[in-house]
C-alpha cells in the first residue's frame, strides 16, 4: 500500500542547526571553599556548574534536565537520547528523569531540578492539570522550560511555554486516509462483521487531534461507513491500558470479527494487538500505531495484527528541543512557540533501516 508523506506544520522558526557552545560574558562570583561534608552532599549538577567557567569568567556549559511521563518507554528513551547528544556535544550535562506516570513524582522532580539549580528543563508531564504549577515554579526559579510532546497549557489550550512535538491532526489524517484505503481495497465498508476502533486518549491534549484527524479523513474518504461500526476505547497511551480498553470493546461487541484499530501511540496499538490475539481475531484484524518505534519488532512477528504505523522521529523532537534550549541559554535566541516534526506511514516490507534507523538493528 502506498506510503503517505505528511507535510511539516508551519513552525515559528526554521529547523534548528546544531551549533557549538559560545558563552556570554558575565562576571563570575567567588564562592567560599566547601568542606568535604558539603561537597559530598552536592548533586552532580551542582558540582558541574561550580566548575564550568572559562578563564574570563564567561559560562560555557549548562545542565539541562529532561522529565518524561513514561521514561521507560521507547519513544521517550530515544527522545531523551537525542537531547543528550545535543547537550553533550555542546559540552553540557544532561539529566534524564522518569516520572513513571505519577503526578507527585513529576512535581518532586521539578523541585529537584530547582534545588539542583539546573539551567533549563524539557518536560512531558503526566497530567496536564499540572501545567500552570510547573510553569510558575520554574519561572520563580528563573529556569526556562520547553514542553515536549504534551503541551504546558491552560484548560482552553493556550500555551504557557514553548512546545516541540508532532502535528497531531495531520498525522492522524494520514492514518485515516490509510485506513480508508484499507477498507475500500478489502471491501469492508459493507461487511457487518467489520468494525473500526479508535484508541483515544482524551485527557492528553496532544493526542486528541490525532483521533480527530483519523476520524475526519476516514469519514471524508468513506462517507457511507456506518457510525454504529465505529467504536472508541479511551486509555492513557500505555500498552497495558491499551490492552484493557481494547479488550473491553472487543468483548462487548462479539458481532465484530474483523477489527481495524487506529491508535494514538505505538504502545496503545501494541496493547490492542495483544487483545485481538487473546480473542483469536488477529488473522483478519489490523492495528495501526503512531510513532513507529515498536513497528520493527511487531512487523517481525508472524501473527501480529500490528501492520502499519505513522513513524515520526523522536530524535527530531528531542534534538530540536535541546538545541532550542541551548540557543536560548548561550545566545539569548528566542525559543519558537511551536515546532512540529514530519511523519510517514510504514508497513511490513518497507526499508525500515533507511526510514527509521534509530529503531532498527
Amino acid at each position: 500500500m502506498k506510503k503517505m508523506q505528511i507535510a511539516k506544520m508551519a513552525a515559528a522558526a526554521a529547523a534548528f542547526s546544531l551549533l557549538t557552545a559560545c558563552g556570554t560574558s558575565q562576571t563570575a562570583s567567588t564562592a567560599a571553599p566547601e568542606t568535604k561534608a558539603e561537597a559530598a552532599e552536592n548533586t552532580a549538577a551542582e558540582d558541574t556548574k561550580a566548575a564550568e567557567e572559562t578563564q574570563n569568567g564567561a559560562k560555557e556549559k549548562y545542565v539541562i534536565a529532561g522529565i518524561y511521563k513514561m521514561g521507560d518507554a521507547t519513544w521517550f528513551i530515544q527522545e531523551g537520547k537525542a537531547s543528550q547528544e545535543v547537550v553533550e556535544a555542546a559540552g553540557g550535562t544532561w539529566k534524564y528523569m522518569d516520572a513513571k506516570q505519577n503526578g507527585a513524582t513529576y512535581m518532586q522532580m521539578i523541585d529537584n531540578c530547582i534545588a539542583d539549580k539546573v539551567d533549563g528543563v524539557l518536560v512531558c508531564l503526566p497530567d496536564q492539570n499540572l501545567s500552570q504549577t510547573t510553569v510558575d515554579k520554574l519561572k520563580e526559579a528563573n529556569i526556562p522550560v520547553i514542553a515536549v510532546d504534551d503541551a504546558l497549557q491552560t484548560e482552553d489550550g493556550t500555551l504557557l511555554a514553548p512546545w516541540v512535538g508532532i502535528d497531531g491532526y495531520n498525522i492522524g489524517a494520514a492514518v485515516g486516509e490509510w485506513a480508508a484505503k484499507y477498507i475500500t481495497e478489502n471491501g469492508l465498508a459493507e461487511d457487518e462483521t467489520f468494525g473500526v476502533m479508535l484508541l483515544t486518549a482524551d485527557t492528553v491534549s496532544s493526542c486528541v487531534p490525532r483521533t480527530e484527524g483519523q476520524l475526519a479523513k476516514l469519514k471524508e474518504a468513506v462517507p457511507d461507513f456506518p457510525d454504529n461500526r465505529i467504536f472508541k476505547a479511551d486509555h492513557d497511551t500505555s500498552t497495558e491500558q491499551g490492552n484493557t480498553a481494547a479488550s473491553t470493546v472487543i468483548t462487548g461487541n462479539p458481532q465484530i470479527k474483523k477489527w481495524l484499530v487506529l491508535g494514538v501511540s505505538d504502545e496503545g496499538a501494541q496493547g490492542a494487538a495483544r487483545a485481538l490475539e487473546a480473542a483469536g481475531l488477529e488473522k483478519d484484524s489490523v492495528c495501526v500505531g503512531l510513532g513507529g518505534y515498536l513497528a520493527p519488532d511487531e512487523f517481525a512477528k508472524e501473527n501480529s495484527p500490528f501492520k502499519a504505523a505513522a513513524y515520526f522521529s523522536a530524535k527530531g523532537v528531542g534534538g530540536t528541543a535541546a538545541q532550542a534550549m541551548l540557543d536560548y541559554l548561550q545566545n539569548g535566541t528566542p525559543i519558537p512557540e511551536k515546532y512540529a516534526v514530519d511523519a510517514v506511514i510504514v508497513e511490513p516490507g518497507d526499508d525500515l533501516a533507511a526510514i527509521m534507523p534509530e529503531y532498527v538493528g
